[in-house]
């Protein structure tokens, strides 16, 4: 895969964020460095930056799906109940220890907490 102009943007924009995006805040904040930048060519790119684990797409119940860089370690998220921003909480996550039905194979959980952020409070 080619590192291209329209990747690097994408990566630049959804690393000054800090917070996973989803694909139309990727395109409007991508637009915003590189005009021309086509909405065909983000969704092409994030899904090839996907299956190369260049970033990672997260999905919560009733949420659009948003992409963030990979992180060194698995992490809660925390989505604001006004504007609906999701924003990575650096802190260690612990899963609780579960008793799955039988034949059930556990590989993985997410952490979601919910509230207001800063700029809606």
């Amino acid at each position: 895969m080619a590192n291209t102009q329209q990747r690097a943007v994408i990566l630049s924009v959804l690393q000054e964020a800090g917070r996973p995006l989803t694909r139309e805040e990727v395109l409007r904040l991508g637009r915003a460095r590189l005009p021309r930048l086509g909405s065909a060519t983000v969704n092409r790119a994030i899904r090839e930056m996907t299956d190369a684990f260049q970033i990672i797409g997260v999905q919560f119940p009733g949420q659009p799906r948003r992409y963030e860089l990979p992180a060194e370690a698995e992490h809660p998220h925390l989505i604001c109940r006004v504007c609906n921003k999701v924003f990575d909480l650096p802190v260690a996550m612990q899963l609780p220890v579960i008793d799955p039905p039988k034949g059930f194979v556990v590989t993985g959980g997410e952490v979601v907490y919910s509230g207001t952020c800063p700029n809606c409070a």
